[in-house]
């Protein structure tokens, strides 16, 4: 190929050497540049000056000694990456621009990508968009107009401080976003993030209103209520500050496993010997033993979950959900009262 450079043009097999070329062990001059005299390849240096006896001007010592030696070889290329400067076979100039480590500086600093496991996981706080920026800054000109939404998860490869702001780098390449704005909590860390699919029920007695983000704060409340016994899919699940957060895969926001020590939500498992822990359809019971059932709030034993209300024998019920906890079928009456047990003390 040919590239040009500011004394001439360098083509293939040749290697600019000061005033002239070195191709295959021959030196040949260059144009002259303007104002310039010509050079005539009769003129000689002096045996002392720099280049060796009779060399031509401008070239170095080594790149005569290496033309006088043998013929030139083929220019090796630059070193793989991370190579150190020790390392044989760096290019005949030196090392690459792009080595780090021959410029005194971390492959980060040229914008390569980190170790993994230097990924961190943060998650959207506030109620609005978040718009990315190109770079580090506040400054409306950064927008690049692609947003990140409230309660979404991102993966963060890079932190950076400036003038006393913290701002994080988005691992797949879209950019920066900032943790706070004007004192406001923009981007938190979250831990033990997973993604995949999950079904939890409600087990307290109370309502349970969703978040737009894993936390707790009323600010972030969506008007979204899951009512005692509901069962739900999840998406995401994550910690904050040792607090676990469940991300309902309908979109309707986020919810916490327990608050102030008493366990809100718990997941309905599948095992592996079992077709499945959980099933939504359509049947019919009949109570068949000789006492009243009370209905609970959720698929519980617990008495705390009573609620005073009750079938008798014989009664016949429709049941839109069955569920299996510890072990134990629990059935939820189509009708919204609750939910009753299949079998108590090995008795149906």
């Amino acid at each position: 190929g040919q590239a040009d450079f500011s004394f001439g043009a360098r083509k293939q097999g040749q290697v600019p050497c000061g005033g002239g070329y070195a191709v295959n062990g021959q030196v040949l001059p260059s144009p002259p540049r303007p104002g310039a005299a010509a050079y005539t390849p009769d003129k000689k240096l002096p045996p002392s000056s720099p280049g060796g006896s009779g060399s031509v001007p401008g070239i170095c010592a080594e790149a005569a000694s290496a033309t006088a030696a043998a013929p030139m070889q083929a220019i090796p290329p630059w070193p793989v990456l991370g190579a150190s400067p020790g390392v044989t076979g760096a290019g005949p100039f030196g090392f690459s621009p792009f080595e780090g480590g021959a410029l005194g500086l971390s492959a980060s600093s040229w914008g390569f990508p980190q170790d993994k496991n230097n990924l961190r996981y943060f998650a959207v706080m506030c109620k609005d968009d978040v718009e990315i920026r190109a770079s580090p800054t506040y400054a409306d000109d950064a927008r690049v107009g692609h947003f990140l939404h409230p309660g979404q998860v991102v993966v963060v490869d890079e932190r950076r401080m400036v003038t006393g702001s913290c701002f994080l780098h988005l691992a797949d390449g879209r950019g920066w976003v900032f943790m706070t704005k004007d004192r406001l909590l923009v981007m938190t860390e979250v831990q033990e993030f997973e993604r995949g699919l999950w079904h939890y029920s409600v087990i307290c007695e109370d309502d349970v209103e969703t978040r737009i983000a894993p936390t707790y704060s009323d600010d972030s409340r969506t008007g979204v209520v899951l009512r005692s016994g509901d069962c739900i899919a999840v998406d995401e699940i994550c910690s904050v500050a040792g607090a676990r957060f469940l991300k309902l895969a309908d979109g309707r926001g986020w919810v916490f496993e327990t608050k102030d020590r008493l366990l809100v939500m718990s997941e309905v498992r599948a095992k592996a010997q079992e077709a499945r822990d959980f099933a939504r359809g359509l049947w019919h019971y009949t109570v068949v033993c000789d006492d009243e059932v009370e209905i609970r709030a959720a698929p519980t034993y617990s008495d705390e979950a009573r609620t005073g209300l009750t079938i008798h024998p014989g009664d016949c019920v429709a049941v839109d959900e069955r569920c299996r906890v510890n072990a134990a079928w629990f059935l939820r009456l189509a009708d919204g009262r609750g939910w009753i047990f299949e079998t108590k003390d090995s008795r149906r």
